[in-house]
């Protein structure tokens, strides 16, 4: 699964170039260590006219009428393998797909030391985007547009730590994702593990566990490591 990230170097420039977006779209995010559920998160959507457009979306997938007769948890990961099938997601997964920029998630690792928090990251700590849902529940004071990260089988590096992952799509394969005439079989291609080489790991502090705290020191090694 995938329950935090980062996004530690929101550049607007940076996100412009990588993500193919308008100099116009307006970009004022502060970098963020401890990305948690039910956040705000950016997400890029295509729009009707075939651009790109970047926006806020609550990080917990709200399905539509299908979640008003549920409750529970919010829907922040989705299978890859029942995209098609479950329909919390199977909507969102014919009409509704997004990019959702990072640049590194967190892992936790079981040892004789108990859970530790692992960061992946591409080297360099380069941009990149994980494969997304969005959906659109409009209410009586509000409208909620949220999002769910779908996730995959691990790499070889994750799977000693989890039996999942995030779903990173590769660069050349994003603008397929977003695209409104593609067919399922394909897009079901684009959610393959992410390459043995595309990530690396590093164990952090123990202050990740803490939703409220945010900042460059959650990138830090842990203090005693024995």
């Amino acid at each position: 699964m995938c329950g935090r990230y980062t996004l530690t170097n929101p550049d607007p420039g940076a996100i412009r170039i990588r993500f193919e977006l308008d100099e116009s779209v307006q970009i004022d995010e502060r970098p963020r260590y401890n990305i948690a559920p039910t956040d705000p998160v950016l997400a890029v959507r295509r729009t009707e006219d075939g651009k790109r457009d970047l926006g806020r979306l609550r990080w917990g997938l709200v399905p539509g009428r299908w979640a008003e007769k549920r409750s529970g948890r919010p829907l922040i990961n989705a299978r890859a393998e029942t995209l098609t099938t479950q329909p919390a997601f199977r909507d969102s997964f014919r009409e509704r797909r997004c990019l959702i920029p990072a640049d590194g998630f967190y892992e936790w690792r079981t040892d004789e030391r108990g859970k530790r928090p692992i960061w992946f990251s591409r080297p360099k700590a380069e941009l990149f985007a994980f494969a997304g849902l969005w959906a659109e529940l409009e209410g009586e004071a509000e409208t909620i547009h949220s999002c769910a990260i779908v996730t995959c089988a691990p790499t070889e590096l994750i799977q000693p730590i989890h039996d999942r992952m995030p779903a990173i799509l590769s660069r050349d394969s994003e603008s397929a994702w977003l695209d409104p005439a593609a067919k399922a079989c394909a897009l079901a291609k684009l959610l393959a593990p992410a390459p043995v080489d595309a990530l690396e790991l590093r164990e952090v502090a123990d202050d990740v566990n803490d939703v409220r705290q945010d900042g460059p020191q959650l990138l830090e090694p842990p203090l005693n490591l024995f």
